[in-house]
């Protein structure tokens, strides 16, 4: 489930940084860290390991 807001996609504003791999207890996925460093959205599902969220993250970015 999607909450309005929760991501920039669904209107989060956007914190000036760059989409990266970052990792929770639920896995690795890719998000924006705030101003300050710490994460502040999910724009994706969870991956098993780095390598694969890099992966996504270099096809989006078009670098594959």
């Amino acid at each position: 489930m999607t909450i309005k807001g929760e991501n920039i996609l669904t209107g989060a504003p956007h914190p000036g940084t760059e989409l990266e791999v970052l990792r929770s207890a639920a896995g690795y996925y890719l998000g924006y860290r705030d101003e300050d460093g710490a994460p502040y959205t999910r724009e994706s599902v969870y991956f098993g390991t780095h390598d694969s969220a890099d992966q996504v993250l270099r096809m989006l970015r078009g670098s594959t």
